[in-house]
């Protein structure tokens, strides 16, 4: 059932609960405009995707374009991972995962098999630094995606201009009680 000249794209998110959440949907986009689709996940998350979500029966429907992989993210398994941690992940994942994403686009690029067309793109999260090389080694189109939400992009696209105004940092006892209660709420989460 493999189209005969379907681009075949790697995508591979941050594996943080909102970057996976946008890149399955995007997935989900790719597959129903018939192009197949290597999800990347890491270990973690894929057993978290497995035992949380209908990740299996969503796309189901989409056999022979979609796929996912796996790597580890070379933490250990019992470590619960904050925000405050994710430098400690992203150099985590450049030591143990970069290796094995190497391999992965290898094989999808100089193996592939009945199931699956060569690799024509990948489509990583725009912390992934070490995707351009690997892209580049194996001649392989990349494209950062960053998973950022519009509230997230608009705070950085008016950082600027809030410091040029004289807004922030914030100033007064508003500032840190909002502070506190964003620590607390993430703390929850």
């Amino acid at each position: 059932q493999k189209p005969s000249s379907a681009p075949h794209v790697l995508l591979f998110p941050l594996p943080l609960q909102g970057p996976v959440n946008c890149m399955l949907k995007l997935a989900e986009l790719f597959c129903s405009s018939h192009l197949q689709v290597t999800f990347l996940n890491t270990d973690h998350i894929q057993r978290r995707l497995l035992s949380c979500t209908d990740v299996s029966s969503r796309f189901k429907c989409y056999a022979g374009h979609f796929r996912f992989e796996t790597v580890p993210d070379g933490l250990p398994a019992d470590k619960t991972l904050t925000g405050e941690q994710i430098g400690e992940l992203l150099d985590s994942m450049e030591a143990v995962s970069l290796p094995l994403f190497r391999e992965i686009v290898r094989s999808s690029v100089l193996l592939s098999d009945d199931a699956q067309n060569p690799l024509t793109c990948i489509i990583a999260d725009g912390a992934f630094g070490f995707a351009v090389d690997v892209a580049a080694e194996f001649g392989v189109a990349l494209m950062y995606f960053d998973t950022i939400s519009p509230c997230g992009l608009w705070s950085i696209l008016s950082a600027n201009r809030l410091i040029q105004a004289g807004d922030f940092p914030f100033k007064g006892q508003l500032f840190i009680l909002h502070a506190m209660y964003y620590q607390k709420s993430i703390m929850c989460c």
